[in-house]
């Protein structure tokens, strides 16, 4: 399909998520991008992407945007471009911003809330979302044709997305680390680094594609691999030893600890980014109310 015949898709804040979501999806596309520091997505440009610092002017544009800034600039920049997503659906990647703070931000805008990883910059990501009331039918199917090009894409009820945020959105870390320590456990045996790196990301990649064909249980998939007085469970004795699985457990659990914490406190500055701006439109200068609700900085 030509790309002129396809949605117009704008992403706000080409960043690392932002990104890694242009470079995938800028081959099927139309795509504009914006960022503060134009320089830093200069290479988006090479792909066939649209860069601009005017986050109105993308959203005007678009057909469907993507909106990946941080927490905190959730609600000044859908203040900001509310004028040109009424009707539209949007995206949002950000952590914590619920879907009830977003709809009160920008009303008439359909939202809907996706956390994802930074795989999609090689369209092997994991997205998971969940839609606002007012997302039809098409706005969803469009979003997920959108995400699904971008790896595996599944809704979600919204109430789980802060601890996905720990597993998808966290999880590459957790994983690397794994990777990591089975390099160094390799180069300290003597193995070259470039064997030992292929060696650990490949033995990963087909475990987990295993696990997903397979549909058995991770720990009968182990149990398979191991073999009395063998290798297999020398090492696995170490790892118990070493209370490894408790670490990844807890890993997950203070990762969604803080995760539902941040998501508070962006809960609470949202609240606050929201009311003036309602207080404003309720009271007007000159108006006879006599309620002044003060600005905050």
């Amino acid at each position: 399909m030509q790309q002129q015949n396809r949605a117009r898709i704008a992403i706000i804040g080409a960043g690392t998520i932002g990104g890694a979501l242009a470079r995938a999806l800028a081959p099927e596309w139309p795509v504009t991008a914006t960022r503060r520091d134009l320089k830093k997505a200069r290479s988006l440009e090479e792909l066939g992407v649209t860069l601009t610092g005017d986050n109105s002017e993308a959203a005007a544009w678009a057909d469907l945007l993507l909106l990946a800034v941080k927490p905190r600039q959730v609600v000044p920049v859908l203040q900001e471009i509310a004028p040109f997503t009424d009707g539209k659906p949007v995206v949002s990647f950000a952590a914590a911003i619920s879907l009830d703070i977003m709809n009160r931000a920008a009303p008439g805008t359909r939202f809907i809330r996706a956390m994802t990883n930074t795989a999609v910059e090689i369209r092997r990501g994991y997205t998971v979302y969940a839609c606002s009331s007012q997302v039809t039918e098409a706005d969803r199917k469009l979003a997920e044709e959108v995400m699904r090009h971008a790896g595996e894409v599944q809704p979600v009820e919204e109430s789980h997305l802060d601890v996905l945020t720990a597993m998808a959105g966290s999880g590459p870390a957790y994983l690397y680390t794994v990777v990591e320590s089975l390099i160094y456990g390799a180069l300290r045996m003597g193995l070259p680094r470039d064997l030992a790196l292929r060696s650990a990301a490949h033995t990963l990649i087909g475990a987990s594609e295993l696990l997903l064909a397979s549909g058995k249980h991770p720990a009968e998939l182990r149990d398979s691999v191991v073999t009395p007085g063998g290798v297999t469970i020398e090492g696995l004795y170490e790892l118990e030893e070493g209370r490894v699985r408790t670490a990844f457990m807890k890993a997950v659990c203070a990762a969604s600890v803080q995760a539902r914490k941040l998501a508070e406190e962006a809960r609470i500055q949202a609240e606050e980014a929201i009311r003036p701006s309602f207080a404003k439109k309720e009271n007007p200068v000159g108006s006879n109310s006599g309620l002044n609700v003060p600005f905050r900085t």
